[in-house]
């Protein structure tokens, strides 16, 4: 049941809600004053307002990060919450078979009585549902003596009881839990798409606008980004530590997992090979191929995988990113990483901004 509720709750495409796109700078500001007058300082206004746009998509990206993994978070919360409701399900369904063959038993002890004259009146309530089972246990003729059978049989009848009422009060409080979880998750993502919705019709506006000269900053912040990140990965390589857990074995297969994935879109909370990923699905996907389990969110991801300093980083660490942790990526060598970024993009290799790593985590 709750694996279909995640189901929908990812398959589903809110309305834009204003209240939801009011947050965060200018929201619906028109990208078309962009476009210079004349005499009013042609390429170099241009280019302010094209730098002030990629700004501003970046701190749109990492709200919608970080929506969208409290959404992740979320989903895996009711997928963990599903397991243990089974498990719970499975225990009641054991207890009540466990407690139909003590009534099945007590049913032919009180027909023996009945034949030899020394039952009293009434055993029915016992012996069919087990809703007042608990008040008809403590009553006397449920006693050792009206049984015949020892006081044993009836301790144990009440702890099978007992332990049957405990069971379907903890199943109904994990139902309600559930219940409550899928309205937040349902929230999250109402609002990771709105956002996203935002962000990519303002990225729509701007390319129309200023395509040429967007593309070409874009293109050389990238190119600066990677150079920097490669000159300060050679820089670590002149460190030296100790006592740090060695890479695995498997790093490799787990490089080689997630590559195989480039191009295949974002999606909020999917993690589903050559189809969709978000970030910490990739990751988490990636190191099981590799047959390694690794919790499934950045931020479980990155409280429970051993940290090593950042300058000791080797290829198959994890590089964790934002405020609370909201993005994860695999780190490749040469001050790459592949990673799966936002909604509207694909999995690829990136320069590490390394002045944005919160930590580095090793799997093992």
């Amino acid at each position: 049941m709750f694996r279909l509720a995640v189901g929908r709750l990812r398959r589903r495409v809110p309305t834009l809600v204003a209240s939801l796109l009011a947050v965060s700078l200018t929201v619906g500001a028109p990208v078309a004053s962009a476009t210079p007058s004349p005499g009013t300082g042609g390429s170099s206004d241009q280019q302010r307002r094209v730098n002030e746009i990629i700004e501003e998509l970046d701190r749109i990206g990492e709200q919608i990060d970080a929506l969208g993994e409290t959404y992740a978070l979320a989903v895996n919360d009711m997928e963990d919450l599903d397991i243990e409701i089974k498990a719970t399900e499975a225990r009641i369904a054991q207890k009540e078979k466990e407690l139909a063959a003590m009534q099945a038993e007590l049913q032919q002890v009180a027909l023996r009585s009945l034949i030899r004259g020394g039952i009293s009146n009434s055993l029915s309530s016992i012996l069919s549902s087990t809703s007042s089972l608990t008040d008809s246990v403590r009553k006397k003729y449920l006693t050792s003596s009206a049984l015949n059978t020892g006081a044993g049989n009836t301790d144990a009848l009440q702890g099978l009881i007992d332990d049957l009422l405990k069971e379907r009060a903890t199943l109904e409080k994990q139902r309600k839990k559930a219940q409550d979880l899928a309205k937040y998750a349902a929230g999250r993502l109402s609002a990771a798409e709105a956002l996203a919705a935002d962000y990519e019709f303002r990225q729509a506006a701007a390319e129309r606008e200023l395509g040429s000269l967007l593309r070409s900053e874009r293109q050389r912040r990238e190119q600066a980004a990677l150079e920097l990140a490669q000159r300060e990965a050679e820089a670590f390589k002149s460190k030296k530590y100790t006592n740090i857990v060695a890479p695995s074995s498997q790093a490799g297969a787990a490089i080689k997992a997630a590559l195989s994935q480039l191009g295949v879109r974002y999606r909020f909370g999917a993690k589903s090979p050559g189809s969709a990923f978000d970030c910490s699905g990739l990751t988490s996907w990636a190191w099981g191929v590799a047959g390694v389990g690794i919790p499934r969110t950045s931020r479980t991801q990155y409280a429970g995988l051993t940290r090593i300093p950042t300058a000791a980083i080797q290829p198959g660490d994890l590089i964790f990113s934002g405020y609370p942790i909201h993005h994860v990526g695999m780190y490749i060598g040469g001050g790459q990483m592949v990673h799966a970024p936002r909604t509207g993009d694909v999995v690829k290799i990136s320069a590490v901004s390394w002045s944005r790593v919160v930590g580095v985590a090793r799997p093992r």
